[in-house]
């Protein structure tokens, strides 16, 4: 599949943006950015 430029710079701010800090470490949730964008571009019928 190929993303366009607008798709990978909204999974980019997605997952920096879903980061959580835990234990003085960062933590970030693929899930998270992937369930965002799933709502931000809901898969399409062919």
């Amino acid at each position: 599949m190929v993303y366009s430029t607008e798709q990978i710079a909204f999974m980019t701010e997605s997952y920096f943006c879903n980061g959580h800090k835990v234990n003085c470490e960062w933590s970030y949730s693929l899930q998270d950015c992937l369930e965002e964008f799933r709502v931000q571009f809901p898969p399409t019928s062919f």
